[in-house]
């Protein structure tokens, strides 16, 4: 009989083996990880995590994550993980209408999977193939969703460039930004979004500034997260582009620069490949990272349930 109740103090080593059997990762996930990733967070709440029971066994598991990504004015809850060991889709059903009707309760139309990067507050950064950025199209837990109800509403594409294999390009536009233009790093930046300050808490984070020095005023901005500095022993960490902000409209020059700037540092520095989220939709984005030599590795789908 399929059991569903909230998440209790001694779950973590036992959502740690599902976590590890139903994801593709780039190494095993330690209970250690996970309490500090996750539970240890000052603003994980243990009544938005679900898990599902087969003789006191945990089967598999839904995060609602914190308040702090509610979408009230449209009515969606958004869901941060949902796994099932084997893809049962009893288990996953059970655990969707529980899921269902918290969100009722709660007065919620409607379940999301998948958020931006910079909103991803689950796991982030450790693994492109968790469902905080969106379901892999390879995850078995996918075509679970699509006969549960759940609708494709995004793709968003992960792609990587290892900086230890691969040649980062230096243009003459490059050379003539860094004439025109200062370039500024700020470490552990103070993020204006009281949401992004706590989800990226736990993290490394650095943020480089591109000034016009004419202006002084700031022409793109580009945030990223040392991943393998806030992760001891995580081989795969790494660093991952959390977030870009133009000035004013997207300058394609401007984003290759930041890129680029940020690939010479990591053979420096001893970090793995860095990775980078893209709309399915940004044609510009992506094609500047392709000419750069970031390849894509992931698809990910986010999904819409309406009830």
């Amino acid at each position: 009989m399929i059991r569903i109740r909230s998440f209790l103090n001694h779950d973590p080593p036992a959502i740690t083996k599902v976590i590890n059997e139903c994801c593709l990762l780039e190494a095993k996930v330690s209970t250690n990880l996970l309490e500090f990733a996750v539970f240890a967070k000052t603003y994980f709440n243990r009544k938005r995590f679900f898990v599902a029971t087969i003789a006191d066994e945990i089967m598999g598991f839904v995060h609602l994550g914190s308040e702090m990504t509610d979408d009230l004015e449209a009515g969606t809850l958004t869901i941060s993980n949902y796994l099932v060991k084997d893809s049962n889709q009893d288990i996953a059903r059970a655990l969707l209408n529980h899921t269902v009707e918290f969100a009722k309760q709660q007065g919620f139309e409607r379940l999301r999977i998948g958020t931006g990067p910079d909103q991803a507050e689950y796991y982030n950064g450790i693994s492109s193939h968790f469902l905080n950025v969106g379901v892999p199209d390879s995850h078995p837990i996918f075509p679970v969703l699509s006969q549960l109800g759940f609708e494709t509403v995004a793709n968003w594409h992960c792609l990587q460039f290892d900086a230890h294999t691969q040649q980062v390009p230096f243009s003459r536009e490059q050379m003539s930004l860094r004439r025109t233009h200062l370039l500024k790093q700020t470490v552990d930046p103070t993020f204006g979004d009281l949401t992004l300050n706590a989800i990226y808490s736990h993290l490394a984070t650095s943020r480089l500034d591109l000034t016009d020095r004419r202006t002084d005023n700031i022409d793109a901005s580009l945030t990223y997260a040392c991943l393998a500095q806030s992760y001891p022993n995580w081989p795969g960490g790494g660093v991952d582009i959390i977030g870009y902000e133009p000035g004013n409209d997207f300058n394609a020059s401007h984003f290759e620069f930041l890129l680029c700037e940020i690939l010479r540092q990591l053979p420096q520095i001893g970090l793995s490949s860095l990775r980078l989220h893209i709309d399915g939709r940004d044609d510009s984005r992506l094609d500047v990272a392709e000419q750069i030599g970031f390849r894509k590795t992931i698809t990910s789908s986010h999904v819409e349930l309406t009830f």
